[in-house]
């Protein structure tokens, strides 16, 4: 038998090093081509004033900057012609309806029947519970203990809640669509040691549009809220904080919120379908600002 040749042998391992090195980078290259681009959009409330003045011409510049998609929140009394309309534009701009805002009279049967048809024409698959749910029966014997009101206090309201958005999801289901609830701080402020988001996300069915600077400013973590519902985020809200002293937010990325921490988790875990910008930040006027934002949201996610 002949000698092994050490030089072979040199050979051989810095060729399976080699080897794996490279195997290790495809792995790496084909999972971050597997991995989805998450679009980006904007909550309309954060330029609500240049809606109402010039509609056509505010989603026009929006589309222009380079934003993807709109969650429209002054929407409720279209009817279905103006939605059609509404849905021309947007198609013309290259816009997606993402989601929409929606308050106590979405969640009644015929105002959710309402709400459907617009999101559907609009192209919506998303409707999203806000502050102020309010939810009545027809049936007078229903409301014998009068109606359920999204209050503040008391964790018998939010349990009295939550029923009705999992009801609202079945309901959604069918139709490819998907009841989500937008949080804001007192959500996360715990009565009696308990979390009233901890009692809605009983609703499993239901997912979340998580407002990143109001969940913070409510003293919460979104990343450990994100991992201890992986899978049921539907959206962040991107807002950055703390404000200043005229109440003014920073731009983003130039707060204290650790964003790669936040996308990571939405994006690894939370299952994010997509982002809304909820902010006009900087002490800039809206237009301007929203601009900037995008700027900035494109600088610290990548």
């Amino acid at each position: 038998m002949s000698p092994i040749n050490p030089k072979s042998r040199h050979l051989s391992r810095r060729n399976f090093v080699a080897l794996a090195l490279s195997a290790a980078v495809a792995l790496r290259l084909r999972a971050q081509e597997k991995k989805p681009r998450i679009p980006m959009g904007i909550l309309l409330y954060v330029v609500q004033a240049e809606v109402d003045r010039d509609f056509n011409g505010t989603l026009a510049a929006i589309a222009k900057m380079g934003f993807e998609g709109v969650e429209f929140t002054h929407y409720f009394d279209w009817t279905p012609g103006r939605a059609r309309e509404v849905r021309s534009l947007l198609d013309s701009l290259g816009l997606r309806c993402f989601s929409t805002h929606n308050e106590a009279e979405a969640f009644s049967p015929e105002g959710l029947k309402h709400a459907i048809e617009i999101n559907q024409i609009l192209g919506s698959p998303t409707i999203c519970c806000v502050r102020g749910l309010e939810a009545r029966s027809s049936n007078p014997a229903a409301n014998k203990d009068g109606p359920l009101t999204f209050e503040r206090m008391g964790l018998d309201t939010w349990e009295k809640i939550t029923p009705v958005l999992q009801q609202t999801a079945e309901h959604l289901r069918p139709l490819d669509m998907v009841c989500t609830f937008h949080n804001h701080g007192v959500e996360f402020i715990p009565v009696k040691g308990v979390k009233p988001i901890d009692i809605l996300a009983q609703a499993k069915d239901v997912a979340f549009h998580i407002d990143v600077n109001v969940c913070r400013s409510a003293g919460a973590d979104p990343v450990a809220f994100i991992k201890q519902y992986p899978g049921r985020i539907n959206s962040l809200l991107l807002s950055d904080g703390p404000r200043d002293a005229s109440r003014h937010a920073p731009l983003l990325g130039h707060g204290t919120t650790p964003w790669k921490d936040v996308f990571a988790a939405a994006e690894n875990e939370g299952g994010v379908k997509y982002y809304l910008l909820a902010q006009a930040g900087g002490g800039l006027p809206p237009m301007q600002a929203v601009q900037k934002e995008l700027e900035q949201y494109k600088l610290i996610h990548g």
